[in-house]
């Protein structure tokens, strides 16, 4: 009897020492997937921090596209003289002078750059009115010479408030002007 009573202590010992076996290997799996969990959940909001970084980088790209095309259509290559020479055209329309285009130097040395030299026709105001035109064109520009002539002899009509045809004298303007923003 006495040993049936240690074996049966012994198995519940048994027992006992199982079930802490077995809870201690049930803790340190919960344990290890807790960690793995946690880093997971790491990589996760890491990703996710990612994520929210590229989509403001890219809305930052797409905010300063426009400012960038801007600046570049500022910035002329030797194709685009034909842009800043329509622009001087066009402003003299505008301003409503008659516009000759001399010369345009354009070298082929990186520290150069292009040199216009063109004359305007028409009355002072107009002039006046295209020199401040070409002063605020989109391009970075400097005026190295302006002159202005009167004409002698020659007049423009032009109508007067009081519907009379008044004369008024013509002048002519030369500029020297040489692009500033420019990239060979």
């Amino acid at each position: 009897m006495k040993s049936k009573f240690f074996i049966t202590i012994f198995i519940l010992f048994a027992l006992i020492l199982l079930a802490f076996a077995g809870w201690f290997y049930a803790l340190s799996k919960i344990s290890s997937e807790r960690k793995a969990i946690l880093e997971l959940r790491k990589t996760i909001l890491r990703g996710e921090k990612n994520n929210i970084n590229e989509k403001s980088l890219a809305r930052l790209v797409d905010s300063v596209k426009k400012e960038r095309e801007i600046v570049e259509s500022v910035f002329l290559k030797e194709n685009d003289l034909i842009r800043l020479i329509k622009g001087l055209e066009s402003i003299g329309e505008s301003s409503g002078v008659s516009l000759k285009i001399s010369a345009i130097s354009a070298e082929k040395n990186k520290t150069s750059k292009p040199a216009i030299s063109f004359s305007a026709q028409g009355t002072f105001e107009q002039l006046f009115k295209y020199l401040y035109f070409l002063e605020n064109l989109p391009y970075m520009i400097t005026i190295n010479k302006i002159s202005f002539q009167n004409e002698e002899g020659a007049k423009e009509s032009v109508p007067g408030n009081d519907k009379k045809i008044g004369l008024i004298p013509k002048w002519q303007a030369l500029f020297s002007i040489q692009l500033e923003s420019y990239e060979n």
